[in-house]
């Protein structure tokens, strides 16, 4: 039965049939050749899964991350970054990985971030002599950030699935996020030294405190979400809540620039978005329960015991087999079907579950910015009409430096656990 779900999972990719639709087909054809088991129960399970409060979260942030593109707080984080950092070689580079940065703190979603922010300094990237295809790598791979940084999305699809602490992802997930998005500041500025190009004028301090006075009330956003859920106040799913009334505050009565009429058309687009979504994870809730119904976990647990019982050595294979996961397949399937197979093999020889939960969501954001599938990568080319194949070479520094921060994470757990162990004291 297992051999006839991979099999078709891999027919169905190769002739380009949507992940869900795919990931769905596959299931139902080894239901079919297994035989004695319902269809009915196909259907049952993709509900089941549905049903959770948590999975409640995840269209409240893609809303969020939609007010806050067109109720103006986008800009406001953008002309503070720029003023911050936008002096420095490589500075409107640099802007563009804090912002999604600050954005990615706000509503947890790497295709909202990219697009958010990509729409407004990819062309001024390029209108400041950056290579198109440098000035599209960097944001893809800024984008990518908002699903380390939380709240984030990916983490909560974890906690649902491998019944972890979401809070505690969330903590363990600050670190990472900050080391790589500085890192990725690093590798811009020695691009922009190598490539001359040129430095604006510095900000004098007063202009630097001004937008920062007009940016302080989005900057609460995350104080709000992340202070809510670390001080026991309220739950991921209800911090989601006050991040949409509070980015709907702000759009709407502070910075003005959220319009009733557009309402309507924001409501569809999340909802649209919240649809696909949903239907992509219960399909690969369906796709994990006959998985587990076969004991492929069981397996896998088996064979990866018997390469290694160090925790480093494990966690640096199961990196590379994630990196090539997610240059094809986006990350809320590959940790819906990848989760219950590989958390019971990495606790077994002693790693923590939020560890590896924070080190297997930042290795599959790796492959949101990697050709040929990559969701940021794709976004962002669409903005600065670049092609995949132009920025499949300048994009490697930036992800290069990302799996090396990968495994920086998977041999020093303090990162990801100083945080969540600190907050439990």
């Amino acid at each position: 039965m297992e051999i006839i779900l991979v099999i078709s999972l891999l027919f169905f990719f190769s002739i380009n049939v949507p992940i869900a639709f795919s990931i769905g087909l596959a299931s139902l054809f080894a239901l079919l050749y297994a035989g004695d088991v319902p269809l009915a129960l196909l259907a049952q399970r993709m509900f089941v899964g549905c049903d959770s409060f948590p999975l409640m979260a995840l269209p409240l942030f893609m809303l969020t991350g939609a007010l806050m593109k067109h109720g103006g707080i986008s800009m406001q984080l953008i002309r503070f970054a720029d003023n911050a950092v936008g002096h420095i070689r490589g500075g409107i580079g640099m802007v563009s990985i804090l912002a999604a940065m600050l954005f990615a703190s706000m509503c947890g979603a790497a295709a909202a971030a990219t697009a958010a922010i990509g729409a407004v300094l990819i062309p001024a990237m390029i209108k400041n002599e950056y290579d198109r295809s440098v000035a599209t790598s960097v944001q893809a791979t800024a984008g990518s950030i908002g699903v380390i940084i939380p709240p984030s999305i990916p983490m909560i699809i974890f906690g649902v699935v491998g019944s972890t602490s979401i809070g505690d992802l969330f903590m363990g997930g600050i670190i990472p996020g900050i080391i790589v998005g500085f890192s990725l500041m690093f590798v811009m500025y020695i691009v922009a030294k190598k490539e001359h190009y040129p430095v604006k004028p510095k900000s004098d301090l007063r202009t630097i405190l001004i937008s920062f006075k007009n940016s302080i009330l989005a900057f609460l956003m995350p104080i709000i979400i992340l202070g809510g859920i670390f001080g026991g106040i309220v739950t991921p799913t209800e911090a989601a809540i006050l991040a949409v009334v509070y980015g709907f505050i702000l759009g709407f009565f502070v910075y003005k620039k959220l319009k009733v009429k557009k309402l309507p058309a924001i409501f569809l687009d999340t909802a649209i978005k919240t649809s696909l979504s949903m239907l992509l994870i219960a399909t690969s809730l369906s796709f994990a329960w006959i998985i587990a119904s076969q004991q492929i976990p069981q397996k896998v647990v088996s064979l990866l015991l018997s390469i290694s019982q160090n925790p480093q050595i494990l966690l640096t294979l199961i990196s590379i087999f994630l990196l090539a996961i997610g240059t094809f397949l986006d990350p809320t399937p590959a940790l819906i079907i990848l989760v219950p197979i590989l958390l019971p093999a990495v606790v077994q020889v002693g790693v923590d579950p939020i560890h590896f939960g924070v080190l297997m969501v930042f290795v599959l954001a790796i492959g949101l910015a990697t050709p040929p599938v990559g969701v940021t990568l794709f976004i962002a080319c669409s903005i600065s009409g670049e092609t995949i194949s132009g920025v499949s070479k300048t994009v490697l520094p930036f992800v290069g430096i990302m799996f090396l921060i990968a495994l920086l994470i998977a041999y020093f757990p303090e990162l990801v656990l100083f945080l969540p162990e600190l907050f439990a004291q």
